[in-house]
């Protein structure tokens, strides 16, 4: 059986919460849900859901890097959003990101989510090369 390996690059908030920014397993890297924010856990780009949008995949971008991956190596992500309107908005921005080879996408709608203000969260799986 695989055993987990974290992924660990030094953020630090999620050590409060009790979880890992992402876990190898085999072949799998799995991502927790990336937040709109910095470092600090501030929230970015407060009511911009484009904004929001671009600092998750960045966010997705440095967490795929410790684990020597990239934006390319993902193979899913679900989304969450605070407004199903605002999809299209999402998409134009996903597309600046991943350009080829799509994932499998899958889109909920949520009442809320962990930052007072924060419209959007993406948690992925990558295969590992």
């Amino acid at each position: 059986m695989a055993r987990k390996q974290i992924v660990n690059f030094g953020w630090g908030y999620e050590q409060g919460f009790g979880y890992s920014q992402a876990v190898r397993v085999g072949d799998l890297v799995i991502l927790a849900g990336q937040m709109p924010c910095d470092a600090g856990a501030n929230l970015v780009a407060p009511g911009d859901i484009k904004g929001q949008t671009r600092k998750v995949f960045e966010n997705m971008k440095a967490v795929l890097a410790g684990a020597g991956l990239g934006l390319e190596d993902i193979v899913e992500i679900v989304s969450y959003h605070t407004d199903m309107s605002q999809l299209m908005d999402v998409a134009a921005v996903k597309a600046e990101y991943l350009t080829s080879d799509f994932p499998a996408w899958t889109a909920l709608g949520v009442t809320g989510l962990a930052l007072p203000g924060q419209l959007i969260e993406i948690k992925a799986t990558a295969a590992a090369r």
